[in-house]
């Protein structure tokens, strides 16, 4: 039903003609029918005159009701139906029932805002009918004055709410690491398709806009309407990447003196609140430092988790600041009592575990500047020693590295490399000489406590295979694992050849 010859869709009425807070109350099965021409409600019968088939149609409510109060508007949009009209815009309070009638009559029901002229928006709906691009032109400029007086009140976050009304999409800004900075919106229940507009400014691009939307709600306007709003996004992204790289810079020069300590405490407490992060006594502080990698240039992947953590935080009010330092991105984030646990509820999965896509070291809780100065000394030990003795578990906590703490400091010292190779260095020889695995079932021994059974389950060898490579270990190393200081020697060896490695 309806007449499909002219190509002005319901769908783009309501959005060329309509005020922008026209709402869609029932019947968006017909959005897609053609629109011939249009009829307003008159004061006389018959009401909306000579309809014909493609007629779009308005109606004052109250109007209706004082020619005739047994109107409904139920009754109203099934003698349009009969008519073979494919819409109806009202002014004026819609019962639920009515919402109900135009989906099952399949005929879209919109309604606008009391006072809203329906005359001038009959002239709109002409000039819609007649003059598509004209219209297109005029609305399109009204949309993006509507942007970007939002983008002046509500900024980035309010010109995505805005859009993903006007589309009825779920839409997100991400930016040129593919990180998600905002997203406002429902994901539609099925049938959707994903768009993406590129975010640019200035000639650099920054990131892209996602909109998500139903496959037959998609139109050529809505995608001009994403266009703009992907420049706005673009004006807004490049004041934050500025800002970022002012950070940055700043804060590069700030961990300089930090470590050398060329500055007093006061003096580095200022230069902390120019990056806008403030350190007081109530205040505790985790320091992240996230390998940047070893070659020509950065490691995106590490831009990407430390902006991850960047907006996590700063959505959760929580002061933070980024700065470079040699091959580290250090990240400082103040925390009273969360600690830790806020941190690992927050770490983005993708930089977790065995696929963490960077090497990340997190510090202690630390206080005061003394206190950020070792927790940037902490965060950077972890992430180096946390590669060296598991590249499998990123992020590795400072406190959880026990002994390795001690023994990093000292495995320069020759006493330490000669304590090694007396320990362990016959078994490494051998290991290498025969294609043995010596050195690591005595590690798995150890990490069992020194039991046969479940040790025998861990190397997934019979218990008398075992034996025997624990009698060899004995002989190679000339020290028996039953005596305890044997034990600790090998154990305090076997974490040095970690570091060794």
């Amino acid at each position: 039903m309806g007449s499909t010859r002219n190509s002005v869709t319901v769908r783009e009425v309501w959005q060329l003609a309509l005020p922008s807070s026209a709402e869609l109350v029932g019947g968006a099965s017909g959005l897609q029918r053609g629109v011939e021409w249009v009829a307003t409600l008159r004061s006389t019968f018959p009401l909306f005159g000579e309809l014909g088939e493609g007629y779009i149609a308005l109606a004052d409510l109250a109007l209706a009701q004082s020619l005739d109060p047994r109107l409904t508007l139920t009754q109203i949009m099934t003698e349009l139906t009969r008519a073979e009209a494919v819409g109806l815009v009202v002014r004026g309070k819609v019962p639920p029932e009515a919402a109900a009638h135009a989906d099952d009559l399949e005929m879209p029901l919109l309604l606008v805002a009391d006072g809203t002229d329906l005359r001038a928006l009959e002239r709109d709906i002409l000039r819609t009918l007649v003059d598509r691009q004209g219209q297109a032109a005029l609305r399109e400029a009204q949309v993006r004055q509507g942007l970007q007086q939002v983008f002046a009140r509500l900024g980035l976050e309010g010109v995505l709410e805005r859009l993903s009304s006007m589309l009825a999409a779920q839409v997100s800004v991400l930016d040129a690491h593919d990180t998600l900075i905002s997203s406002r919106g429902p994901l539609p229940e099925s049938d959707w398709a994903t768009l993406d507009f590129p975010v640019q400014a200035a000639g650099r691009g920054l990131g892209r806009l996602e909109v998500v939307t139903r496959k037959d709600q998609c139109s050529p306007l809505d995608l001009v309407y994403a266009e703009q709003a992907a420049e706005i996004c673009g004006i807004e992204i490049l004041q934050r990447v500025a800002r970022q790289e002012t950070e940055e810079r700043l804060g590069a020069e700030l961990v300089s003196q930090l470590l050398d300590e060329s500055l007093s405490d006061d003096q580095i407490r200022h230069r902390f609140v120019r990056l806008g992060y403030a350190v007081h006594p109530q205040l505790g502080h985790l320091v992240v430092a996230i390998s940047r990698g070893q070659g020509d240039g950065p490691d995106p992947a590490c831009h990407e988790l430390a902006e991850s953590l960047r907006w996590s935080a700063r959505e959760a009010e929580l002061p933070v600041a980024v700065a470079a330092h040699r091959n580290f991105l250090l990240l400082f984030l103040g925390l009273k009592n969360q600690g830790a646990e806020w941190l690992q509820r927050n770490w983005p999965a993708a930089y977790r575990g065995e696929d963490a896509r960077c090497n990340a070291g997190i510090s202690r809780l630390v206080h005061g500047v003394s206190g950020l100065r070792s927790g940037v000394a902490q965060a950077m030990e972890a992430t180096g020693l946390g590669a060296l003795i598991d590249d499998h578990h990123s992020p590795y906590h400072y406190e959880d590295l026990g002994l390795y703490r001690l023994l990093s400091g000292l495995r320069d010292r020759d006493e330490l490399q000669r304590f090694y190779e007396e320990m362990l260095g016959a078994l490494i020889t051998y290991d290498a000489m025969h294609e043995t695995d010596l050195v690591y079932s005595l590690e798995v021994f150890f990490a069992e406590n020194t039991n046969i059974s479940r040790t025998s389950r861990a190397l997934f060898v019979h218990r008398n295979t075992l034996n025997y490579r624990i009698q060899r270990i004995q002989e190679i190393t000339g020290l028996d694992l039953d005596d305890a200081e044997a034990r600790l020697a090998l154990q305090l060896a076997l974490k040095i050849h970690h570091l060794s490695r």
